[in-house]
């Protein structure tokens, strides 16, 4: 990020410290001076101070966790020289401004970088693992002709420019490009985006100082920044030359790509006009439109939509079951009912059969029996009668026998 202001050259400031505490003391105390003054980026000074080489991994990072622990904005740019063991700390926080636009095309990078994987383009298992790895790492450190260097969120294009070409040449592959965003400042009415590449034999512009805001202008430049999957993991043996940036030795052939990510000047716009709003809310406004919506709340909402829309079917769902489940009951009940009917009628049928039966085979025995016993008496009655015959014939024989 680099600001277009006055030429005024940051004083450098040459102290001795000993300890973090006095390093952060004489940060803290400055900063209060120079916000008391409402003084602007141009003039601010650079501190200086000798720091033992084997010691400074551990100042950088002390001082950035000390100034957290105060809630004091993180040093903006250091830079130290192996040679004369000496540290120099750009010591002012960066501008709302420059922190709201760094920030607001991280996001917008981010977003659009999380929303590659759901393309059909991109159904390689191996690159939507390539994808998945791109990490934000914030601003890096170089080591650059015996100097260790981190960038600032906000310096002068010039020296922002001289840097970029140092991370890329310095970086052993590991960065493939430098997008710089240049904001007038403090005017905030003009805006312009640069972008490196990394080109054997040399880094080469792919845009330079393009404008793409200004407030005086009727119609805004029209335009975008194309990247690739080459500028966020570099090149990856066996990725598709489509997922490549091409070269300048294929741009002159004319052979060209669509970009993985675009970014269009109007996006740009859009960061601009939000972060110098929210740098100076009176004196600027934004438009509709520049508010980009977050793909991560886009889906939160979108889940929230088919969790909603889940519940109401289970409820409908439920309500049919239950409805069902009681239609099934009634008529398990009936069929029941009509079962136990039928049993009781079958049961009563039965009964009232088996009741006419015995009383049948009662009336058949007791005829029976009755029978038998007519059939004995009469049988008795003849052996009776044939008896009393032979007694009557005896005995007239006897009295025949008699009156002889």
């Amino acid at each position: 990020m680099a600001s277009q202001n006055s030429s005024t050259a940051p004083a450098l400031v040459v102290r001795d410290f000993s300890t973090i505490e006095e390093i952060i003391e004489y940060i803290d105390n400055t900063r209060l001076d120079l916000s008391a003054h409402d003084c602007d980026c141009a003039g601010k000074p650079i501190l200086g101070f000798h720091w033992q080489a084997s010691k400074v991994d551990e100042l950088f990072e002390q001082l950035d966790a000390r100034l957290a622990e105060l809630d004091e904005p993180k040093i903006r740019r250091f830079e130290y020289d192996y040679e004369s063991e000496t540290v120099f700390l750009d010591i002012m926080g960066e501008s709302e401004l420059h922190y709201q636009a760094q920030a607001g095309l991280r996001r917008y990078i981010e977003n659009r970088i999380a929303e590659l994987p759901t393309l059909a383009t991109m159904d390689d298992p191996k690159i939507r693992h390539l994808i998945r790895s791109i990490e934000e790492r914030g601003t890096f450190f170089i080591k650059y002709k015996s100097k260790i260097r981190k960038q600032a969120d906000s310096e002068s294009r010039q020296h922002v420019e001289r840097k970029a070409r140092q991370y890329i040449d310095s970086s052993d592959g590991k960065i493939q490009v430098a997008l710089i965003l240049v904001l007038q400042y403090p005017g905030m009415k003009k805006a312009w985006v640069s972008l490196l590449a990394a080109d054997d034999p040399s880094s080469s512009w792919v845009q330079h100082s393009d404008l793409f805001h200004d407030d005086d202008l009727d119609q805004q430049p029209a335009g975008q920044v194309a990247l690739y999957l080459s500028d966020f993991v570099g090149l990856v043996p066996g990725m598709p030359a489509a997922l490549c940036r091409p070269s300048t030795a294929e741009v002159a052939a004319g052979i060209t790509r669509n970009p993985m990510i675009a970014v269009t000047y109007e996006r740009l716009r859009a960061i601009f006009r939000r972060a110098r709003h929210l740098h100076s809310p009176t004196q600027f406004t934004t438009e509709a439109g520049d508010e980009e919506e977050n793909p991560y709340e886009d889906a939160e909402r979108r889940l929230a939509e088919a969790r909603k829309e889940t519940e109401r079917r289970l409820a409908e769902a439920r309500n049919e079951t239950e409805w069902r489940l009681a239609e099934a009951r009634n008529e398990a009940e009936w069929c029941l009912a009509e079962a136990r009917n039928e049993t009781e009628w079958c049961l009563a049928e039965a009964r009232n059969e088996a009741r006419i039966e015995t009383e049948r085979r009662v009336v058949e025995a007791r005829n029976e029996a009755l029978n038998e016993a007519r059939l004995e008496m009469d049988r008795r009655m003849a052996e009776m009668e044939r008896r009393m015959a032979a007694e009557i014939e005896q005995r007239v024989a006897e009295g025949r026998l008699d009156a002889e």
